[in-house]
């Protein structure tokens, strides 16, 4: 019987570490972008757009004055359509940017593997590749308080 209750004990606190794993391990939001500076200008993926009226969360791209850091634009990347109940979990966001084409495009990935090229003199968006086995997983994330 005391074998019995040990093994008990010992499956509870498993159990409960893991469950204090899997918790601390879930995302609180999107994960960070390294931003991409060529010829003075600054680009960075643009998480929360809905609470500064740009009707989406993630598929942006804002590009800053690396001097002054002003906002020079915003580009969407791709429009994310949302349902009626959650809007919330179909945000969709930019996982990576890097320099292609000499510094003439951004190569853009989303966190479902999607690339797209941005051209810069004229911010055409080229969807490049879908990925093969996308995957359709919602996203529950909600910006952090404070966030623009």
């Amino acid at each position: 019987m005391r074998h019995l209750k040990i093994g008990i004990v010992c499956s509870a606190v498993a159990l409960l570490c893991a469950c204090a794993t899997w918790s601390a391990e879930k995302p609180a939001g999107p994960k960070d972008v390294t931003p991409v500076t060529l010829d003075g200008v600054r680009y960075e993926a643009l998480h929360w757009g809905k609470p500064r009226d740009l009707g989406q969360n993630g598929g942006l791209i804002a590009a800053y004055d690396s001097a002054s850091g002003d906002e020079l634009w915003v580009e969407r990347i791709y429009k994310i359509v949302y349902g009626d109940k959650s809007p919330q979990k179909y945000d969709l966001f930019i996982s990576s940017i890097a320099a292609t084409d000499n510094g003439a495009s951004l190569r853009i990935t989303d966190e479902s593997g999607r690339v797209f090229r941005l051209r810069l003199a004229d911010r055409d968006v080229i969807l490049v590749t879908e990925p093969l086995n996308a995957p359709n997983k919602p996203h529950p994330r909600k910006p952090p308080p404070g966030s623009n």
